[in-house]
């Protein structure tokens, strides 16, 4: 983790943009970023996933902490000049079929719009935090916004689709 409040934290990866400013992304602690982090969140849940559940983002804020002190929930941040433009919400699960393998599962991830031009940077520190941690990488394609084909160029693979139905009210 990084240490301290957000903003005071030690950057594992940063990259200097002269006039445009620094980039940095890192691993933080769930709690201390979710209020700076909330209008991201509230974007991407837009994108589908708000129409389809007909719900409202409503965080379990124990389960999350839970998660993260076992370690296998981690909230990847972007930053620039130290101000969030983006996330990587990811789940590490040890894969039962396969003993001794660690796979990582993306919840979200998300860079505003306007700095979509840094979103190679993103994918480039998660690939590098991910292989620390985990054998596999799976992620959703949502269909609001299909990705598949830049998915693809980065290496993924489509084996199946995931399918979502509401139950009940």
């Amino acid at each position: 983790y990084a240490s301290g409040a957000c903003g005071a934290r030690r950057q594992r990866h940063a990259i200097n943009h002269g006039t445009v400013g620094m980039i940095t992304i890192d691993r933080e602690k769930w709690a201390d970023c979710i209020d700076e982090l909330m209008p991201l969140c509230e974007q991407v849940f837009a994108l589908e996933e708000a129409r389809f559940t007909g719900l409202k983002l409503d965080f379990d804020t124990e389960m999350y902490h839970a998660v993260e002190r076992c370690d296998r929930f981690h909230c990847l941040v972007m930053r620039e000049n130290g101000k969030a433009i983006g996330f990587h919400w990811l789940f590490t699960t040890p894969m039962m079929r396969h003993k001794g393998y660690v796979q990582a599962h993306t919840d979200a991830i998300f860079v505003l719009p306007e700095h979509r031009k840094h979103s190679a940077k993103l994918l480039e520190y998660s690939t590098q935090y991910i292989k620390e941690r985990a054998s596999f990488w799976t992620l959703a394609n949502l269909q609001a916004k299909d990705n598949s084909k830049l998915w693809q160029h980065k290496g993924f693979e489509s084996i199946e689709t995931i399918m979502f139905k509401k139950l009940g009210e």
